[in-house]
């Protein structure tokens, strides 16, 4: 009978410990995955910014050489 509970005991420590690895592994990925995302956000941000001042040079160039057709 002892050894029928030591054996459910370790095995209830073992599929314990091994839950706790496995959250730990996941929250650890979520992280990473956080931090990626974040910098990617980053990165589509600054591109959105020089396409925002591309796009707005333009149309000052098209209103300068609208001004300019005007004229003559």
């Amino acid at each position: 009978m002892e050894n029928v509970s030591s054996f459910i005991i370790g095995q209830s420590i073992l599929i314990i410990g091994g839950l706790i690895g496995i959250y730990v592994k996941i929250s650890l990925k979520l992280k990473e995955l956080e931090i990626r995302v974040n910098m990617v956000e980053k990165q589509d941000d600054q591109i959105y910014k020089k396409l925002d001042h591309i796009l707005a040079e333009i149309n000052k160039m098209a209103i300068a050489l609208q001004n300019k057709q005007d004229r003559d």
